[in-house]
């Protein structure tokens, strides 16, 4: 049965005092599963300027040829990895790894889906999302993620084991590793940041991201009013 997606984000605005919408992420997978309505994006973009574009309140679908940075549209499996990402030159020559070795590592060791599997990617608020997301993106500050990260573990328990590097932020880590159903907290990476940017919405130097696997997202509103020192801090009613 399909969530209430529109009182999850209720839900979760108020209770965490979001600034900005969840982000509801489908990958696509063939063109005839694409529903009815949603428009295409019109100018080509990075992917991670893509979700802060739907915190704006856009709904539309990116097929590769929209997604300007390569290296996101292979992380997501639009397209084959990039040359010199492949050999890690793309990332010493601006200097964000010593050397070839360690630059290739991190690509190597980065989620990933096959090269060609994703027809293409569709983002919206969540409250706006046509379909069921595959993952949701959250941004607020470092303590609301612990909170949601605990709301996630509340009937569950347990740990969460997270990934986390310099590049490949928004894509891999908090998209495709969530996708891959594991929930996941990391930080917007410094491409992501510039990326933003132009769209007028740019990523918070004081936040954290969390990417939700979209079926735990109705799980994670139900909790969260549940845990004892959200409750302490919230009005009473």
């Amino acid at each position: 049965m399909r969530q209430d997606y529109s009182e999850i984000q209720r839900k979760l605005t108020d209770i965490l005092g979001l600034k900005f919408p969840p982000v509801a992420i489908s990958l696509i997978r063939k063109a005839c599963d694409v529903p009815q309505g949603v428009k295409e994006l019109e100018k080509a973009m990075f992917y991670c300027a893509m979700v802060k574009y739907a915190m704006l309140g856009n709904v539309f679908y990116a097929k590769e040829n929209m997604h300007s940075c390569k290296r996101g549209a292979a992380a997501l499996g639009l397209c084959n990895v990039p040359e010199d990402e492949r050999t890690g030159e793309f990332y010493t020559n601006k200097s964000s790894f010593s050397s070839l070795r360690a630059a290739v590592r991190t690509v190597k060791e980065s989620p990933q889906l096959d090269a060609g599997s994703i027809y293409a990617t569709l983002l919206s608020p969540l409250d706006k999302t046509p379909i069921d997301p595959d993952v949701v993106l959250i941004e607020t500050i470092p303590r609301r993620v612990l909170e949601i990260v605990q709301a996630a573990l509340f009937d569950k328990g347990g740990w969460i084991e997270g990934m986390i590097s310099a590049p490949r932020q928004v894509c891999a880590a908090l998209t495709v590793r969530p996708y891959l159903g594991y929930l996941n907290v990391s930080i917007a990476c410094e491409s992501a940041r510039m990326a933003a940017k132009p769209i007028g919405l740019e990523y918070s130097e004081d936040g954290a991201l969390i990417g939700i696997p979209g079926e735990n997202i109705g799980e994670c509103a139900s909790n969260i009013d549940k845990i004892g020192y959200v409750k302490a801090r919230l009005p009473k009613k």
